[in-house]
C-alpha cells in the first residue's frame, strides 16, 4: 500500500494550539483553520507521493531511520525559515536559537497527537536520544537540503502554505511514515523512530540551509537583465544541442542516445564539447544546458522519455544520498526527471517516463 493512502480517509482534527511567541506565529494564526488543515494535509500527501519514488534505500528497501529523519529535517528546515534569520548565514552553519528551542516541541506535540489518533502514544516513554547503529540516518542534513528541500518547498507553496504551516505539514508526513515503518513494515522500534523525528526537527531547524532555487539563481549573474540574458543563452544552446525527430526523447550515456535516435527514431541532446568547455571555464554548470533542454521537451508535451543502455532504478539507488554534482550527466538527467517529471504530467515506467493521458 502506498504511504499516502494511509491517511486518505482521515478526518482527524488538529489539537488546540498552545501559546507561543509572536516571532514564531503564522501571520494568519492558522493552526485551527479547517481550510489550512486541509491544505497541510493535501500538501503532505502530494509530497509523500513524490517522496515514495525517491526514498533513500539500503539493500533495495527504504531505510526507516533515514526516511524518518529526512521528513523531520524538512519540517525543521521550514521552521528555520519561518523564523526569518538573516540570509547571510553560511549554509551548513549550526545556529543556536532560543526560538527554535521553544518552537520545535510544538511540532512534536502535533506529531504525537497524530500518532495517538492512530493508536500509538509516542510520549508514553522518555525520548530516545541514542539510536542503534542500524537505525541511524544515513544522510546528512546538507544532503537533505540538496536532494529534497526545493521540491518540498515548491509543493508547500503550491498549496498556499507559508514556512510555519509547511513545518506543520511535515508532521503529517512524519506521522504517516511512522505509522508505516513502525506498525506495518515494523522496520524500527517506535520509540527509536520518535527520537529520530525529534532529533531531525532540531537538526533541520538549527542548520542554516542554502538558498532555495526559487529565491536565487544558480547562474553567476547579478541583476534581472543579466539573468534574462543568461536564461536566453541557455535556451539558445539547448535548442542548438537538441536534434532528431519523433515522439520520444532518448537519453543515456555518451553517444548512445544519438545512435539510438538515428536508428529507431527520436530526439536527443548532444552538447558540443567546445560549448561544454566554455561553460566550465566560466564556472557555469554544464548540466544547466541539459536541464533546460529536458525542460523544453517536457513543456512541449513530448509523449515519452526513454533511457537507453542503463538501468534507471539501479542508477537512482546507487546515487541516492550522494553529491549529485559529482554524478555523470546521464545520471543527473535521471535524478532530475525523478524529481521533476511528475510536475509536467509524466509518470515513471521502468526505464521511461510517459506523459499521462
Amino acid at each position: 500500500m502506498p504511504l499516502f493512502d494511509l491517511f486518505k480517509k482521515s478526518s482527524k482534527k488538529e489539537p488546540a494550539r498552545t501559546p507561543q511567541k509572536e516571532s514564531v506565529k503564522s501571520p494568519n494564526d492558522s493552526l485551527l483553520s479547517p481550510e489550512m488543515q486541509k491544505k497541510r494535509y493535501d500538501a503532505a500527501l502530494e509530497f509523500l507521493k513524490v517522496f515514495q519514488e525517491r526514498m533513500p534505500l539500503v539493500g533495495g528497501k527504504p531505510h526507516a531511520g533515514t526516511v524518518l529523519a529526512v521528513a523531520a529535517r524538512l519540517a525543521g528546515i521550514s521552521l528555520y525559515r519561518s523564523l526569518h534569520y538573516k540570509n547571510d548565514v553560511t549554509p551548513g552553519t549550526v545556529v543556536l536559537s532560543d526560538e527554535v528551542n521553544e518552537a520545535w516541541p510544538q511540532l512534536m506535540n502535533l506529531f504525537a497527537y497524530y500518532c495517538k489518533q492512530s493508536g500509538f502514544d509516542v510520549m508514553s516513554k522518555p525520548l530516545v536520544t541514542v539510536f542503534p547503529e542500524q537505525d541511524k540516518p544515513r544522510m546528512s542534513v546538507e544532503q537533505v537540503h540538496r536532494e529534497y528541500q526545493d521540491q518540498y518547498h515548491e509543493i508547500m507553496k503550491r498549496h498556499g502554505l507559508d514556512h510555519l504551516d509547511a513545518a506543520r505539514a511535515g508532521m503529517v508526513v512524519c506521522s504517516i511514515i511512522f505509522q508505516y515503518q513502525c506498525t506495518r513494515a515494523k522496520d524500527i522500534d517506535p520509540y527509536v523512530a520518535t527520537g529520530i523525528i525529534a532529533m531531525g526537527i532540531v537538526e533541520g531547524a538549527k542548520t542554516a540551509p542554502p538558498p532555495l532555487k526559487s529565491e536565487s539563481s544558480s547562474a553567476p549573474v547579478n541583476n534581472p537583465a543579466q539573468n534574462n540574458q543568461f536564461t536566453e543563452l541557455l535556451k539558445s544552446i539547448a535548442q542548438n544541442s537538441s536534434d532528431g525527430t519523433g515522439a520520444r526523447l532518448v537519453l543515456g550515456e555518451g553517444m548512445t542516445p544519438m545512435q539510438e535516435a538515428l536508428r529507431s527514431g527520436g530526439r536527443y541532446i548532444l552538447v558540443h564539447p567546445e560549448v561544454l568547455k566554455q561553460l566550465e571555464q566560466n564556472s557555469i554548470d554544464p548540466f544547466l544546458v541539459y536541464e533546460t533542454a529536458m525542460r523544453m521537451e517536457l513543456t512541449s508535451g513530448i509523449p515519452q522519455i526513454d533511457f537507453i543502455g542503463v538501468d534507471v532504478d539501479a542508477l537512482l539507488q546507487t546515487w541516492s544520498g550522494k553529491p549529485e554534482n559529482q554524478a555523470p550527466i546521464h545520471v543527473r538527467q535521471a535524478l532530475w526527471l525523478q524529481r521533476n517529471a511528475s510536475q509536467f504530467g509524466y509518470e515513471k515506467m521502468g526505464n521511461s517516463w510517459k506523459l499521462k493521458q
